[in-house]
């Protein structure tokens, strides 16, 4: 393994930006970046122009660029880690705290953020919860095993979906949920991956026991599960494998033409390639 050190003057919370050479399961060797930090990451996201959203214990989200230069942070007054992160859905950015039982939205630029307990809406314990495409809040309430959209302008539940014929109610473990393309994603670390309308009608479960999160690009779905990065085709069901030589990760963001690998406290960058 050949280190070529590359010192830049990005964001406090990482240390260096590393250039390796690495060998992949071919024999062949691949060049990445690696970012390290200070903190251990606890979210991330990314916007539809491909920045990424990442935030650190404490609170701290800082916005990176597709190239991974930082371009700007966001410091909590008050802090706790954030359990959600998603940056998708138009100029607001939405991060929730399971702890306080809170979610933040902030703009763009995350320079102004306006907090919202979940006890002034009509959830009553939320385990899991992220915003919807209509800036509704989708909910997972583990007490009442049941999926819960809510309307944040009338603080009214809109849909309600039990789940106790649908998830193991036994033996589950849910880590992620997102919505995208009209479709609900909730993972479940001990299966995989269950699908749902916008309505929250159940549709169908992708086998991916071990995963904690998704992700997305275009038609495709992306999900890290041991040292593989499986993609697979929301409509036509392809199902590809890009391999990572990377262990103990927390997900992956896509990019264009790379892979961004998500460590507790590192970003590893790989080329896409498929098996």
């Amino acid at each position: 393994m050949v280190i070529h050190v590359k010192l830049k003057s990005l964001q406090a919370s990482f240390i260096l930006i590393l250039s390796i050479e690495i060998t992949s399961a071919f024999g062949q060797s691949v060049a990445t970046d690696t970012l390290h930090f200070k903190s251990n990451i606890t979210a991330f996201s990314q916007d539809r122009t491909g920045n990424i959203f990442l935030s650190f214990e404490g609170g701290a989200i800082t916005k990176y660029s597709p190239s991974l230069g930082s371009l700007i942070s966001f410091s909590p007054a008050k802090l706790g880690d954030i359990t959600l992160l998603e940056a998708w859905h138009g100029f607001q950015i939405f991060a929730f705290y399971e702890e306080f039982q809170e979610f933040i939205l902030l703009d763009r630029f995350l320079t102004r953020d306006t907090r919202y307990p979940l006890s002034e809406s009509a959830a009553i314990y939320a385990d899991i919860c992220t915003i919807s495409s209509d800036q509704n809040l989708w909910v997972f309430e583990e007490n009442q095993l049941r999926l819960l959209k809510v309307n944040l302008n009338i603080r009214e539940i809109e849909t309600e979906s039990p789940l106790e014929f649908i998830i193991d109610t036994s033996e589950h473990n849910i880590t992620f949920i997102r919505e995208y393309q009209n479709l609900l994603f909730l993972v479940d670390e001990l299966s995989g991956i269950y699908v749902f309308d916008n309505l929250g009608n159940y549709l169908r479960r992708i086998d991916a026991p071990g995963i904690l999160n998704c992700s997305f690009q275009k038609d495709r779905l992306f999900y890290l599960k041991e040292n593989e990065v499986h993609s697979i085709n929301l409509y036509k069901g392809d199902h590809k494998i890009i391999l990572t030589t990377t262990s103990d990760s927390q997900g992956v963001i896509p990019l264009s033409n790379s892979l961004l690998v998500i460590k507790r406290d590192m970003i590893i960058e790989y080329p896409m390639s498929t098996k």
